[in-house]
């Protein structure tokens, strides 16, 4: 895909300087730049786009259902505003979630999980879930996930909150989870990457998905590589980036 805009760029077992053609593309939820993030559309153009994967949102709502949306509601994709977790799955599925981005996709729907996995094609495309809630979500991800096992390679975790991590590797050790960071806390604290990978390595993950942001050098990437861990980055959404 060579549109780059609100694409994630996720390097696996980065090495610098190598080659565009040795990186895999991720379409930030979906095709975001073309369809209405986190739809059916969305992925479906991202794969058509030939795109290596496609990084998804997770939510629960009310009647546990899962759901694929990025906000803890609904009023930037749908305009009306409803708290996910306090909706129940058929409340969002009467939301129109596509006007917003285009006329021509008006009527577009909220998917649920398996709706979105419905779109993977076979063979070695990827969806990337991040889960956005707590980690009340993860008994029934893994009820829902239980079916792909025969597809495991082509799905991954990620969460930024250790515990949701954590819970998704024990609940589902066949599946790959990832811990997202970025390079600074939100009272704005440097992350400290040793304390970080050894917490990784602790909760029996499979690597580090880390922000652009943080100062990536070779001995970073081989410090994470040098404990067992796997590397990505995000968001990279320029070709010269890359």
């Amino acid at each position: 895909m060579k549109h780059f805009s609100r694409i994630r760029c996720l390097t696996l077992c980065l090495v610098m300087h190598a080659p565009l053609e040795a990186t895999e593309i991720i379409a930030h939820r979906g095709y975001s730049a073309l369809a209405p993030e986190n739809t059916v559309a969305a992925f479906q153009s991202a794969w058509a786009a030939g795109t290596d994967a496609c990084e998804l949102d997770l939510h629960l709502t009310v009647d546990q259902q899962i759901v694929v949306i990025h906000d803890k509601d609904t009023k930037r994709t749908t305009g009306v505003d409803r708290v996910v977790a306090e909706s129940t799955l058929a409340e969002l599925k009467a939301l129109d979630a596509g006007a917003w981005k285009s006329p021509k996709f008006a009527g577009e729907r909220i998917p649920t999980l398996a709706e979105a996995l419905a779109t993977l094609p076979p063979g070695a495309r990827q969806f990337v879930l991040e889960v956005k809630c707590g980690p009340e979500v993860v008994p029934i991800l893994g009820k829902e996930l239980d079916a792909w096992k025969d597809r495991r390679e082509q799905l991954c975790i990620i969460a930024f909150d250790r515990t949701v991590a954590r819970e998704a590797k024990r609940a589902i050790p066949w599946l790959k989870v990832y811990r997202l960071s970025s390079e600074k806390t939100r009272l704005k604290i440097p992350v400290d990457l040793e304390a970080l990978i050894r917490d990784t390595v602790a909760d029996g993950l499979d690597g580090l998905s880390l922000s652009h942001k943080w100062n990536w050098t070779e001995a970073m990437v081989a410090q994470v590589r040098d404990a067992g861990l796997e590397i990505y980055v995000w968001t990279i959404n320029d070709p010269a980036d890359a």
